[in-house]
């Protein structure tokens, strides 16, 4: 690989890391998580129009994505209503959750970055039949 492409790459990497971190800055305003495109990032999941119904066999699309270390993830909400993307587990000593993107309004986008390997599943706590997971390795 050239060294102009290792760059770019480090660019590129270090720009979504920031996104990630502006996003799930605890001190943001609720609103400043969301945006109404994708902000670019290397992967999306699409919360699905139907998602909270039950019998919708594919709420997330992907249901499961594989990403790299590093990587940033945009869940769009096109459902008519609120969803939520929050880990299955909590943080470590009873800490909460890994993640948890709080209510996303319809058209809205969220993002998370995966920055340790693992996988990561999830749900919706509106609706905790709708799962999915974040395979990062």
């Amino acid at each position: 690989m050239s060294i102009e492409k290792i760059l770019t790459l480090s660019i590129i990497g270090t720009i979504l890391l920031t996104f990630g971190f502006l996003s799930n800055n605890p001190t943001s305003l609720p609103t400043a998580a969301f945006s109404q495109q994708n902000s670019g990032s290397s992967s999306a999941v699409i919360i699905t129009p139907g998602a909270a119904d039950e019998g919708n066999f594919e709420p997330f699309a992907p249901n499961a994505i594989n990403v790299m270390p590093g990587s940033t993830v945009s869940w769009t909400n096109e459902d008519s209503t609120e969803h939520t993307i929050t880990a299955n587990e909590g943080g470590s000593g009873g800490a909460p959750s890994l993640f948890d993107s709080g209510p996303i309004p319809p058209e809205m986008v969220w993002d998370n970055t995966f920055d340790s390997p693992g996988t990561f599943g999830y749900h919706c706590v509106i609706h905790p039949w709708m799962t999915g997971r974040v395979m990062v390795g």
